[in-house]
């Protein structure tokens, strides 16, 4: 299916300008261009458009993104499997936050007892570190 560029970004949850943007700097061009000068995305432009979001969620930056889009060697599938894998890891430390918290609360609720080190389950040093 071909969409316009305000369906696609509609679809994607990305503004009109990111689009036209991403057009501009070779990150992600339509598939074709009509007479009117609209842009259409068809199915490559918009799995492309996704490992763009995919990859701006893991927090590389547009020109990171576009090196590894742009190589020759990128395979879609393969990168999908690693985000899922990168995403999966993320969930699993969320939810040890989240279960930190949850202990924490009983713990000041008087529900339960707490040690100093059990405060700080579920955050990783150099996450820790890199915030400094």
């Amino acid at each position: 299916m071909v969409h316009t560029v305000k369906q696609l970004s509609k679809l994607a949850g990305v503004s009109i300008r990111t689009l036209h943007y991403y057009d501009e700097i070779g990150l992600l061009k339509p598939s074709s261009y009509g007479n009117n000068g609209y842009r259409y995305y068809g199915e490559d432009a918009t799995l492309r458009l996704q490992q763009i979001l995919f990859y701006r969620e893991l927090g590389l930056c547009l020109d990171d993104i576009k090196d590894i889009l742009d190589d020759p060697d990128f395979d879609v599938l393969r990168a999908l499997q690693t985000h899922r894998q990168a995403l999966q890891e993320q969930a699993g430390r969320l939810n040890h936050l989240m279960a930190t918290i949850d202990k924490t609360i009983m713990h000041l609720q008087g529900k339960s007892e707490m040690s100093t080190q059990e405060l700080f389950e579920g955050f990783s040093e150099e996450k820790r570190l890199s915030r400094l």
